[in-house]
């Protein structure tokens, strides 16, 4: 690949209107963020690695705006960030431009603004459809917000939503996910990503669970959702096209396809992540994370930390980010990157193909149906 190539662009937005307790992003409570003075920070951060660096010179493929919650800019905001974007780098014909949206926080309107801004893909975080586990996952809308939130977007003229959803939530039976996934399906987005509840480090969630005051779903009951999500996805459609993510066709996410091929991306605002192929193996790094400090840093670059890889840090990258994806690694695509043969930079995975959690085949190395039940066990003998 060469430095002159589109890569994609992440923008994140730090502030919610109160911070979920399972929730370990970069993100800050405020009913009033500070919108003006982050969109300036954020359109002096992209003038400064336009100005120079890694990405000068380069289109723009994807954009996508997360958080936090992007939705709490107002259109205009965000219409000035993408207008700057464009002028800065040029944003490629067709550009898949993502913007995250909670239910309750978005109506026709507002959706009709962020279309005319440039916005064409919307990803919404619903997390459930049933009351007392949004309360559990401490999210301040309703079900009903979510279906609102859908309609809304097909009003104004954004059909490509994406439906966010959580699994195993504490208390959660099997029946109820299925009834979440039916809700879902019923709503027709084009594409739905489940992830099963996770516990990180530094959260209430995971204090709350040391200290026994929530009991996480069983394994098994984690595992039943899990195969219930991928058969009743796929029997309305959706293809499973990465370990969490399920889209009908043409409507694969482009900018997370990024990260799973290990492609260069630049990350904009507080906290944001990079990546840089160049100089070769490549390299890491990240804004400075509280908001404050990185509006006053960003006009000569925020970079907080930076960690250049080693070559094989480099290459189990690759390979880990590519498991994720149903249909694998390319080999002839780390053959080009690496200048050796996957196998030969690997020896274990012939045992993995001998013990049935991967194959080869089509001149990729994939997870099969067993690996993908214990992807993440695969992936960590890579690094």
């Amino acid at each position: 690949m060469t430095t002159r190539e589109p890569f994609a662009l992440y923008v994140h937005v730090p502030y919610c209107r109160h911070v979920c307790p399972y929730c370990d992003f970069n993100v800050q409570a405020a009913r009033e963020p500070p919108e003006n003075d982050y969109i300036e920070a954020l359109v002096a951060e992209a003038a400064f690695h336009a100005a120079t660096g890694d990405f000068s010179g380069r289109a723009v493929q994807t954009v996508y705006i997360g958080g936090g919650t992007p939705s709490l800019f107002s259109p205009a905001a965000i219409g000035t960030l993408l207008d700057a974007i464009a002028r800065r780098f040029a944003i490629l014909p067709g550009a898949e431009v993502t913007l995250e949206a909670n239910p309750g926080t978005v109506d026709v309107a507002r959706l009709t603004g962020y279309r005319a801004a440039g916005v064409n893909r919307l990803s919404i975080g619903a997390q459930s459809f049933v009351s007392n586990h949004l309360r559990t996952l401490g999210r301040d809308h309703d079900p009903a917000n979510t279906i609102t939130a859908v309609e809304s977007s097909r009003a104004a003229g954004i059909d490509n939503v994406s439906l966010d959803l959580i699994y195993a939530v504490p208390g959660e039976t099997l029946a109820e996910w299925e009834a979440d996934l039916h809700a879902a399906i019923a709503l027709a987005p084009p594409h739905v990503s489940a992830y099963a509840l996770t516990y990180e480090a530094g959260t209430p969630f995971h204090a709350w669970r040391a200290a026994h005051r929530l009991v996480p779903v069983p394994d098994d009951d984690e595992a039943d959702m899990a195969e219930r999500t991928v058969a009743m996805l796929g029997s309305a459609g959706y293809d499973r096209y990465e370990i969490s993510s399920f889209a009908r066709p043409g409507y694969t996410s482009r900018h997370n396809t990024a990260y799973w091929t290990a492609s260069d991306y630049l990350g904009l605002g507080a906290g944001a992540h990079s990546f840089s192929q160049t100089p070769f193996p490549g390299r890491h790094w990240m804004n400075e994370k509280i908001p404050a400090r990185y509006m006053a840093t960003a006009r000569d670059g925020p970079i907080a930390t930076e960690d250049p890889l080693t070559e094989p840090q480099a290459r189990a990258e690759f390979c880990f980010c590519g498991l994720r994806r149903i249909e694998g690694i390319d080999v002839d695509a780390f053959h080009s990157r690496f200048g050796v043969e996957l196998t030969d930079a690997f020896r274990h995975v012939a045992q993995l193909i001998t013990d049935g959690l991967t194959e080869l085949a089509a001149g990729r190395l994939r997870l099969t149906a067993q690996g993908l039940r214990h992807a993440d066990t695969v992936a960590a003998t890579f690094v």
